[in-house]
């Protein structure tokens, strides 16, 4: 398979939009934009794609955050990664941003409600570390080697902006085993696991359990 890697831009939104919704399902039927906001997946997906349209940098709805694989001028392939709290604002509070500027108000008296659900498998971003938010491929590329050059690829350009400190982190929903051995495969090794206490959560997460992984070299 021949490949083109290069950087997203804003004629992929509709790629990027489905990679999204992919790796937060993490091999499950449940998307946290739904179950979370009480929107339907169609509904998730316009308000994803006019997230990504705003351009806001260092998040994961940031689409110079992404780096994608083209096959025959198909997209089957993509990593989305930042340099966490780049110019001192967290991720989170970019994100959190966009999302009150985007969505409905009514989606937030639904996430007040699940707040301290949700807190339960929440971890902190390591600051300014290269964080990695998601690595998706296709089922049609998938066992080629892809995830290696991508994230090797994309983790290479973060460290040429962020000279001082190196450090490679992502997190994973517990059940996603294909994804945790995809990462081990190309050098990280789980530190930490959150579980959650409240049995609830998996109707609203794809799992009760999280874990966080570095890369080691």
């Amino acid at each position: 398979m021949e490949l083109n890697i290069r950087n997203a831009n804003l004629n992929d939104i509709p790629f990027l939009v489905e990679t999204i919704i992919e790796a937060e399902k993490s091999g499950t039927s449940i998307f946290s934009y739904s179950t979370i906001f009480g929107l339907s997946e169609d509904e998730a997906k316009q308000y994803i794609s006019l997230m990504l349209e705003e351009e806001v940098d260092d998040c994961e709805l940031s689409v110079s955050a992404f780096l994608l694989a083209e096959s025959e001028g198909k997209s089957v392939g993509a990593v989305c990664a930042w340099i966490e709290g780049n110019d001192d604002i967290p991720s989170s509070t970019l994100k959190g941003n966009l999302l009150r500027y985007t969505l409905p108000s009514k989606c937030f008296e639904s996430l007040s409600k699940l707040n301290n659900l949700i807190k339960e498998l929440h971890i902190d971003y390591i600051d300014k570390a290269i964080q990695i938010g998601l690595v998706y491929i296709s089922k049609e590329a998938r066992g080629r080697g892809l995830v290696q050059q991508l994230l090797t690829e994309k983790t290479d350009e973060l460290a040429n902006l962020n000279p001082h400190k190196k450090d490679v982190y992502v997190q994973v929903f517990g059940n996603n085993m294909p994804a945790i051995k995809a990462y081990e495969k190309v050098g990280f090794e789980i530190i930490s696991t959150k579980v959650a206490i409240s049995p609830d959560i998996i109707n609203y997460l794809p799992a009760n359990s999280k874990v966080l992984m570095k890369l080691i070299k």
